[in-house]
């Protein structure tokens, strides 16, 4: 096996690799947008992307059995590190070895991220791939974030008559933003620990919700505001596979701690899909970390895993640096 540089000529071989591993996908979630099933349309995207110094391919006489392509990212995650990560589309592997194949693209990837100063590794696995699953987590990753996805389906729930769930309005402003300062808190404390986040301002909030296809949906028992939803419709902070024109992001969710337990989150989805449905929208996409025991336990029971990013943090770069 040889790992070289990817190339003009070996671009087309491994996009036809992404694209059939998205396919399999597919068949698993068909709800997702088709457009990575293209394999020319992924050959540009990887051609356009990514340079000879940030792209590998393996080879076995002669033919391309895998790749690996990454992006240096500084601040990862607002962790203060710098990390390198590979996107979903930006690998694939032959079935027959592909193990063997993964470790060999990483263990070579890896010394460019050490040199490059890194100390975090990431990547973004296909969760139908099971094989790769099971090689990264052998490879010391760990998983951190699951995409998924589901149609826009009404749940066809009962709540409360007690609550009140409905859209936001500019006049809400003041008082959902309160409220998602609390939603922000909530990420840096046990067992979740993540760096502190950007409130968005009341001036954003207006903003976001003067865009047609964004909502925010708000529950609301006896005049106070106890819980939000955000749905964005332009910007995808998520993977590549879920982002189209007929698909909604839910990109922020939070029920106050005294009033969880009482469905409040499953009533605001159930509402907010059933305004999607009715614009002639598709799916519903998400994204969340898996040590965020109140969001794994809620988006795995409505929606179906898509993509599994999992990470490394090197315990030790110092002794490879010497030697280099």
């Amino acid at each position: 096996m040889e790992i070289l540089p990817i190339t003009n000529a070996t671009l087309p071989e491994a996009a036809a690799l992404f694209s059939q591993s998205f396919k399999e996908q597919r068949m698993a979630t068909p709800e997702l947008p088709a457009a990575l099933e293209d394999q020319v349309y992924v050959e540009k995207r990887l051609g356009s992307t990514f340079k000879a110094d940030s792209a590998l391919v393996a080879l076995e006489n002669g033919r391309v059995i895998g790749f690996l392509c990454w992006f240096l990212v500084n601040n990862f995650r607002r962790s203060g590190r710098k990390g390198a990560y590979v996107p979903e589309w930006g690998h694939a592997c032959l079935e027959i070895g592909k193990a063997k194949t993964y470790r060999a693209l990483y263990r070579r990837a890896a010394e460019q991220w050490a040199s490059a100063d890194c100390q975090v590794h990431a990547i973004t696995l296909l969760a139908s791939d099971r094989t790769a699953e099971t090689t990264w987590f052998w490879n010391g990753f760990g998983l951190t974030v699951i995409d998924a996805i589901r149609p826009m389906q009404p749940l066809g729930i009962q709540y409360s008559s007690s609550l009140t769930i409905r859209m936001a309005n500019q006049k809400d402003v003041p008082a959902l933003t309160r409220l998602d300062a609390e939603h922000c808190l909530h990420y840096t404390r046990s067992p979740i620990f993540m760096p502190a986040q950007s409130v968005r301002s009341e001036q954003e909030n207006v903003e976001f919700l003067s865009r047609p296809k964004n909502s925010i949906w708000l529950a609301e028992t006896d005049g106070e505001l106890v819980g939000l939803m955000r749905f964005d419709g332009y910007d995808f902070d998520s993977v590549a596979i879920v982002e189209s024109e007929t698909g909604i992001l839910i990109n922020g969710a939070y029920v106050r701690p005294a009033f969880r337990g009482q469905r409040i989150s499953v009533a605001i989805l159930d509402a907010a899909l059933r305004h999607y449905q009715s614009l002639g929208l598709k799916y519903c996409t998400v994204n969340f970390e898996t040590f965020n025991p109140e969001a794994t336990t809620f988006w795995m029971r409505y929606f179906e895993p898509v993509c599994l990013s999992v990470v490394r943090v090197p315990e030790s770069l110092d002794a490879y640096i010497e030697l280099k």
